[in-house]
């Protein structure tokens, strides 16, 4: 009786990056968040912008 061959899940490889929770960005992992945090701060202040002045 031949044995089972076993089924390789696809993406693990010897090889591969682990990305588990102990995966840190680094500091360049927050330029997203500044990116939208000073777009919000520019819309807000435009919007006061043309409310005072319009």
């Amino acid at each position: 009786m031949a044995a089972r061959k076993k089924k390789r899940r696809p993406g693990r490889g010897r090889n591969d990056i682990r990305r588990g929770p102990t995966r840190d960005p680094g500091p360049t992992g927050n330029v997203g968040c500044y990116f939208m945090l000073f777009a919000m701060l520019a819309i807000g202040l435009v919007v006061l912008a043309l409310e005072l002045l319009g």
